[in-house]
This record gives structure tokens, sequence and C-alpha cells, in this order.
């Protein structure tokens, strides 16, 4: 059943909350579809290994942005949400980076949605393909030039540390040979 369509907002929220105090006291087990929903700010932080703090941040740096608030403020995340988070931690976690190359990805890879999106629905014509698809090659392009920007800087970082390492072992044997 489509809630959203359904019915108006407040009584969408209070179903939801009635459904998550439910199941928190374990009144009744959600199924795999509705353990999707909606999620509290405590347990996607938990979920995640995050801190609440950080979520609120990342809502307020624009990095994310809540499903729904409740009349009291507290937050709803959707899973469309938690997926985005997931993303933004494993560029964080993996790559090193900040969070406005954070979203500079985050936007790039939206504007690479929107341009397959728009080439699908233009079938018909190959020249605005032509167009969608140099577009998308361009974005891809920004992408990989900015990832081998911090690749060189991470690397050039590296090369010094080495660099440190030979001197100090080549001191290390001088030492030896006094």
């Amino acid at each position: 059943m489509d809630l959203l369509g359904s019915y108006p907002y407040v009584l969408i929220e209070l179903y939801l909350l009635f459904r998550i105090s439910l199941y928190k006291s374990g009144c009744i087990s959600l199924t795999n579809n509705e353990t999707y929903d909606v999620l509290t700010i405590d347990t996607v932080s938990r979920q995640l290994g995050i801190t609440p703090r950080t979520l609120r941040y990342y809502e307020q740096v624009g990095l994310i942005s809540p499903a729904l608030r409740t009349n009291g403020g507290h937050r709803l995340y959707e899973q469309n949400t938690i997926d985005r988070l997931k993303q933004i931690l494993r560029l964080k976690d993996y790559l090193g980076i900040s969070l406005q190359e954070i979203q500079e990805v985050i936007e790039a890879e939206e504007s690479l949605k929107d341009i397959r999106q728009t080439f699908f629905e233009n079938a018909e014509s190959a020249d605005v393909q032509r167009v969608l698809v140099n577009q998308y090659i361009d974005v891809l392009h920004n992408l990989i030039e900015k990832m081998n920007s911090k690749i060189e800087n991470v690397v050039t970082m590296r090369d010094m540390y080495q660099e440190q390492v030979e001197r100090s072992l080549q001191f290390m044997d001088e030492l030896k040979n006094r």
C-alpha cells in the first residue's frame, strides 16, 4: 500500500511513529519491507557506527536531509538517505576526501544519473543522445581528474615518508659503523 499517496502527512507521521514504537517495545516484528520505511536517528547512527551529531552535521551542510520530522522534531530517515550516508562514509573512509569533495562527487553522480535518465527518455533522437553522451563523458573526466589530483597528493606524501625512512636507515648504518 502506498501510504504517501493515500493519507495526509500528519497521519503518515502518526502511523510511522506508532509502528516504530510497537517495534521498539517488541509488540510487533516488522517485515523486511517495513524495516526500510524509515529509521530514527539513533537507529541509523548505531547501524552506521557514527554519532547522531554527525548525522545532524551532514544535514546542516547539505549532504543529506531527513525524510520526515516528527512533531517533536525527531528525525526519520528513509532508505535512500541511508544509502547516501553509506556512500559518504565509504568515500570518507576509503578515499580520505573532505566533505566538500564528497558533496562534489555526489553531485556528479546525481548528474550522471540525470543524464542517463534523459538519454533513455530521448531514445528516438540520436542527436540529443550524442550531446548527452558527451556530457556524461565530461562529468566522468572531471571526476577522474579530481581523483588523479588526490592520488598525486597521496603519492607525493608517501614518497616523502619513504625518503625519510631511507635517510633514517642510512643514518642507522652510519651509527653502526662508528
